[in-house]
């Protein structure tokens, strides 16, 4: 048994704040966050805007964009780093929202910004046993709960948002959710993690060498696996980190740069939504089109770092 895709949503909040703005507060410059980064702008969410907010209005569009109901759903899977609660789920505080009344599961994935990926692992195995017949996978963070404002190298990386995509069962085996790789390495904890006064503990030059080199191993690791080359791929769309990964990552794999979908300068990094807000912004603009193949790489915390193959 395989997917398709049925419907997306996604929801940015209002506040922009630009590198101009940055530049009064800190001691940086636009043209420094720019060369390093690529990254010119990125939404913040209010303070009194959390993870279930902004993942309830994402859910509500994908529904809508489906034509679907929460009824018709019979799972949820979030795909969060920073939940404002430890618990209950952010998962099951949507259903809520969306006064659900089918008793479906729902549940959270940690995987930092491979989180997504780590959702889309989860919905591909139960779509393959056979247990469920629609499956809504959100991803939403408020990365700016865990800014540090004293340090200008990563303050100025993170964004907010959050973005669903909804998959139906297929007796196709090569439409939507068609492979999926999900890896780790706790021995790299150092690298990158949050503390516990919440701040981004970041080692930033052994982070990127890391990425630059995962990333591409399993976005590889899934064309092998499927028997293509990246001539066959019509699109990817990696973890929108930092545009220098990105394009490194494109040139290891042979990816012209046309090829690949980069929102890492309207939307920064936004973690475990980055993927998926990337995607529905691509399918606002009319730039992804149905049936085309998209490659999905992803490198986080953890470390954590993965690839999904899904034909929209």
């Amino acid at each position: 048994m395989g997917s398709r895709l049925i419907g997306y949503g996604s929801y940015l909040p209002e506040k922009v704040m630009t590198n101009q703005d940055f530049e009064k507060i800190m001691d940086t410059t636009d043209e420094w966050i720019v060369q390093r980064t690529g990254m010119k702008e990125r939404h913040f969410a209010r303070e009194d805007e959390t993870v279930v907010d902004m993942a309830t209005i994402a859910a509500e569009r994908a529904l809508e964009n489906a034509g679907l109901s929460i009824n018709d759903i019979d799972m949820v899977i979030v795909a969060t780093t920073t939940p404002e609660l430890d618990f209950p789920s952010v998962a099951v505080q949507v259903l809520g929202r969306l006064e659900a009344d089918n008793n479906i599961p729902a549940f959270d994935v940690r995987g930092a910004c491979t989180g997504y990926i780590y959702g889309l692992h989860c919905a591909r195995g139960f779509f393959t046993a056979g247990m469920h017949e629609r499956i809504m996978i959100i991803g939403a963070e408020k990365m700016s709960r865990f800014i540090d404002w004293t340090d200008r190298s990563t303050a100025v990386l993170f964004g907010d948002g959050a973005g669903a995509l909804i998959f139906e069962r297929s007796t196709s085996s090569y439409s939507g959710i068609i492979d999926t790789v999900v890896m780790s390495d706790g021995k790299c904890f150092g690298m990158l993690h949050g503390s516990p006064d919440h701040r981004i503990i970041m080692n930033g030059p052994e982070t990127y060498k890391k990425a630059v080199q995962l990333m591409p191993e399993a976005a590889k690791y899934i064309m092998d696996h499927a028997g293509i080359t990246a001539d066959n791929v019509d699109w990817i769309v990696p973890h929108q980190a930092n545009l220098r990964i990105i394009r490194s990552g494109a040139e290891r794999l042979g990816f012209p740069l046309e090829k690949i979908l980069v929102t890492v300068d309207k939307h920064a990094n936004t973690s475990g939504a980055s993927g998926v807000l990337a995607l529905s912004y691509a399918f606002d603009k009319g730039i992804i089109k149905k049936g085309q193949l998209v490659l999905y790489p992803a490198f986080g915390s953890g470390l954590t770092w993965g690839a999904a193959l899904i034909r929209v």
